[in-house]
């Protein structure tokens, strides 16, 4: 199947509709985004959950239950790690980034996130036990980096798959041959 370049299909997973001032604008349809959503959503939250799991067992030794993933730990996790893919789909979509270009934009969101994480923990030390954290909190911020780091690569393959679907699925079978396409 050819498709004319740069010119939306009509069955597509973007739909044109009339904007506020009555110019044409492109966005995605309402099942592709609920797709991508769910997609986004989904790598996000089970990807830091289970990296949230190894990282207590390995600096614990403490294995987390059911009670531990369906409760708040693991419903602020989630919540946690389904913003990263979310973000660096907002900052990168339908510009035509490279697979390189999102694996950076990732590591730095990964490091964004990291940081005020270091931080909560820094100043809930500070209010809760009105001491300074000990240090051991620099060998677990440098694995935390590390494991940010890891895990925003997921991210960024998903997010890049995504996108790359969307565009060619946005383009693919315009025309065939000059003509619309029927099904």
């Amino acid at each position: 199947m050819t498709g004319t370049p740069n010119v939306p299909r009509e069955d597509g997973p973007t739909e044109l509709v009339e904007g506020a001032e009555g110019e044409m604008i492109e966005r995605l349809s309402g099942g592709t985004a609920t797709v991508l959503l769910v997609w986004l959503i989904g790598v996000g939250a089970l990807s830091t959950l289970l990296a949230a799991w190894l990282w207590i067992w390995v600096f614990t030794g403490e294995r987390l239950g059911l009670s531990a993933l369906f409760g708040g730990f693991g419903f602020y996790t989630a919540l946690a790690g389904a913003s990263g893919p979310c973000v660096l789909w907002l900052a990168g979509r339908a510009q035509g980034h490279s697979l390189g270009w999102f694996s950076w934009t990732a590591a730095r969101i990964a490091l964004v996130m990291v940081a005020i994480i270091t931080v909560l923990i820094i100043v809930t030390t500070l209010v809760m036990a009105a001491a300074v954290p000990g240090p051991a909190i620099i060998p677990a911020a440098v694995a935390m980096v590390i494991a940010a780091v890891a895990l925003s690569q997921i991210w960024a393959v998903a997010t890049w798959a995504a996108d790359r679907w969307i565009a060619r699925a946005r383009l693919d079978g315009a025309a065939d041959e000059g003509g619309p396409q029927t099904s």
